[in-house]
């Protein structure tokens, strides 16, 4: 049986153990609040940048420079840290899941990781051919993205890569869950030109180009690339967050039933000894009495 010194220590690591849940609690809300501005900010731009692919192409026939090409990257984006669950196992099987579809109709598929943990995932399966570090910050994003957009563009013209998808967990809406979710990035495909086409126009002010079609499809190639990265960064590391609290707040009820039941331990321990005690008084009474 366990002495009161051991169970007190175990009381005492458990309630250490609580300090630090909480305020790991507190530090992921604080994150998700933080990534869920930026996102939502990057939802509204990103808006303004559909908008003008949607001009361009009610006057441009075609989707200029085109390349189809038999050779696809999957961006994977996860965690650097722990203590978030399955998040980064579930989103390393949502991509794996889409390139067999892919490789099944001929397709190379090729992985890049963004985060320690899910770039140990991918080593366990197909392999990280390229490796990025997460950003600390918001402001850490931007600098991110150029990096990666700078690797593609390297990618496109050394290995003949033509496709760019972003594979990323995102917020459930109004709860605290995520889900997989993938973005086809780089090329437009058809089906994405003949709905930017169809789609009504939102005012009575029909749009006219001030850039050849080619020119102003470069710049806003470049600022959708850049909204599509931002937001899916953004959106990523709310759902890590909350995935993290959730976890954190199942941790936090698992410290206090135990610590309640090792109080409850201690208590009885503690009775014990003091009728242990008494008795040992009333024996040792009863002795002297009788002697």
């Amino acid at each position: 049986m366990e002495t009161l010194e051991q169970l007190q220590r175990k009381i005492e690591t458990a309630h250490d153990l609580l300090s630090v849940v909480k305020t790991m609690k507190s530090l992921a809300a604080v994150n998700i609040r933080q990534y869920e501005g930026a996102a939502a900010s990057l939802d509204r731009y990103y808006v303004v940048v559909d908008t003008g692919l949607q001009a361009l192409f009610r006057e441009q026939a075609e989707i200029p420079q085109r390349h189809v090409k038999k050779h696809a990257v999957y961006l994977v984006l996860g965690s650097d840290q722990g203590m978030c669950g399955q998040f980064n196992e579930v989103v390393v099987k949502y991509a794996y899941d889409h390139a067999e579809k892919l490789k099944a109709e001929g397709n190379t598929c090729v992985f890049w990781a963004a985060g320690e943990r899910v770039h140990s995932a991918l080593e366990q399966g197909f392999g990280a051919a390229e490796f990025f570090s997460l950003p600390n910050s918001i402001s850490g994003i931007s600098n991110k993205m150029q990096r990666i957009m700078e690797t593609f563009a390297t990618w496109q013209k050394q290995r003949e890569v033509g496709t760019l998808y972003i594979v990323y967990n995102r917020q459930e809406k109004k709860t605290i869950g995520y889900h997989p979710f993938m973005q086809r990035i780089f090329p437009f495909d058809d089906h994405w030109l003949e709905e930017k086409r169809k789609k009504e126009w939102p005012s009575r002010c029909i749009p006219m180009l001030g850039l050849p079609p080619a020119m102003l499809f470069e710049h806003l190639l470049h600022q959708y690339m850049f909204a599509s990265f931002f937001r899916a960064f953004a959106q990523s590391m709310a759902s890590e967050n909350a995935a993290r609290l959730t976890a954190m707040q199942a941790a936090e009820k698992n410290i206090m039933e135990m610590r309640e039941k090792l109080q409850g331990t201690y208590r009885e321990a503690r009775q014990n000894v003091i009728t242990s005690e008494l008795l040992d008084i009333v024996s040792g009474f009863e002795a002297v009495i009788e002697g």
